[in-house]
């Protein structure tokens, strides 16, 4: 479940389209933490997102995530097993759970995300040649079907100093984060109206501290962006890896080692 939460803050994090293909590469440090007696040691990884007007891709060495709305498809990639999902770039709540085998549906169907803070204020920063605007924010995510509710607190670091058009960037993330994240998981009244003052964070993101408390375990997750650049996107970035196997949703309780 960790990593799912996770997922859905990389998301929340990259959802960046631009008028033309934009590298970024950020680091992603995960620090040591015990939980249930089981003690995990601390992970760095190298993340790479290729970003455009109409379609982005997230790559790691486990999951990639790929939208592209020309083709009007999202896709989940799981690397070490050479397989994928594939969603309409449409899907919403209803269809998503329309979608899924029953196990997952009781899943899915009890996530709630509750006690959101936002914080447009935060304290500023220097993050490499980068001056950076800072925010915060918290919320809890409420997951019955397993018994959790692990909580978050988030502080994140914009910056205005890049050359290209951040603005296109800050309204379709705005698009990305109301489609595919509240328009998925059921969040509180209050809630919905703490993140309508996200609309006032301007720049593009290059840092971020998210802290999680799950279970009596505390762990920490920085992330760094380390490098901005205008440039063609490679053959194929935007495309499933030739040779992978599509999968239906219903097989999705088979990869939870890599999404949970």
């Amino acid at each position: 479940m960790k990593k799912l939460i996770l997922v859905i803050i990389v998301i929340l994090l990259a959802s960046i389209f631009l008028s033309a293909d934009v590298y970024v590469k950020r680091m992603e440090k995960m620090s040591a933490f015990e939980m249930m007696g089981k003690t995990n040691p601390e992970t760095v990884e190298i993340k790479e997102m290729w970003l455009a007007e109409n379609r982005f891709a997230q790559l790691s060495k486990t999951v990639g995530i790929i939208l592209d709305y020309e083709k009007e498809k999202l896709y989940l990639i799981i690397h070490p097993e050479k397989i994928y999902f594939e969603f309409p770039t449409d899907i919403d709540r209803e269809k998503l759970l329309a979608m899924l085998p029953p196990k997952a549906v009781e899943v899915i169907s009890s996530i709630e995300i509750t006690g959101v803070k936002v914080n447009i204020g935060g304290p500023k920063k220097k993050i490499a040649n980068w001056n950076c605007d800072g925010a915060e924010m918290e919320m809890t995510f409420m997951i019955p079907a397993f018994g959790i509710m692990p909580k978050y607190k988030i502080k994140f670091w914009t910056t205005k100093d890049v050359s290209f058009d951040y603005k296109k960037y800050s309204k379709a993330a705005d698009d990305f984060f109301v489609k595919y994240i509240l328009g998925i998981i059921k969040i509180d009244e209050a809630s919905e109206k703490e993140f309508e003052k996200m609309e006032a964070v301007d720049g593009f993101q290059v840092g971020a501290e998210v802290t999680i408390t799950i279970f009596g375990s505390v762990i920490n997750i920085e992330m760094q962006v380390l490098e901005i650049e205008e440039r063609p996107a490679p053959a194929g970035v935007y495309s499933v890896p030739k040779g992978y196997t599509k999968k239906t949703i219903d097989a999705a309780l088979g990869i939870q080692g890599y999404l949970m």
